[in-house]
């Protein structure tokens, strides 16, 4: 029963969790928020592994609702921190808060809370790619990180963001067409890309940890 919990996200989820209880100690600042986010996310695949495999009930989505609209409010938010975006700051919380409003609208009024709220996940997804990609041109375009730009936990954590959410966009804009090939030709290509997308995320957070840890907080 349990190898059906343990999967390769899972188990990316809980490397990345102890590596940032080993990690992120106070001198790494806000981002020890990480501990608490990490710990969500692994009490909300707990209760939804719970509700499926134990309880045997298919509509566990409302953990993962909220878990999606407060990690996407977060990595948002975490990325307005940066020093290189002071000037665009304003932009990030603007967008913060178009993105929840539009998240619990959704919620309660058009796809439900027992149902994954897929259109939030792909407009959170986009307002992430667009913003980790802000940030990484911001890195890029600032003199004193020029040299020691792969020593910026700020780039690594805008390279997982990036790549994170520009596929978890495909694979909820193109969720029913892939089930559908899925059905047909016994390939699960959504798993491939989510695992994929999972592993380089907690990679590069496992990075941006490590990183962090070197400098003072702010």
């Amino acid at each position: 029963m349990l190898q059906t919990y343990f999967n390769i996200t899972v188990i990316a989820e809980w490397v990345t969790f102890i590596a940032a209880l080993i990690l992120l100690n106070k001198k790494t600042g806000k981002w020890r928020l990480f501990i608490p986010l990490l710990f969500l996310i692994l009490c909300t695949e707990t209760i939804g592994w719970y509700q499926s495999n134990i309880l045997k009930k298919y509509d566990n989505s409302l953990p993962f609702n909220f878990l999606m609209i407060v990690s996407i409010a977060f990595f948002l938010w975490l990325m307005a921190q940066a020093a290189q975006v002071v000037k665009g700051k304003k932009y990030f919380y603007r967008a913060i808060l178009f993105f929840i409003v539009f998240a619990l609208i959704n919620l309660f009024f058009f796809q439900k809370p027992f149902k994954y709220n897929s259109v939030t996940e792909v407009t959170g997804d986009i307002l992430l790619a667009f913003f980790s990609g802000y940030l990484i041109f911001a890195l890029l375009k600032d003199e004193q990180t020029e040299k020691s730009l792969f020593a910026l936990e700020y780039f690594w954590f805008a390279i997982g963001i990036l790549f994170s959410a520009m596929g978890s966009a495909v694979l909820y804009t193109f969720l029913d067409e892939l089930e559908a090939y899925k059905k047909s030709t016994g390939i699960n290509v959504y798993g491939y890309i989510n695992y994929t997308v999972n592993i380089l995320l907690y990679t590069c957070l496992i990075i941006a940890f490590l990183c962090r840890r070197k400098i003072k907080s702010s």
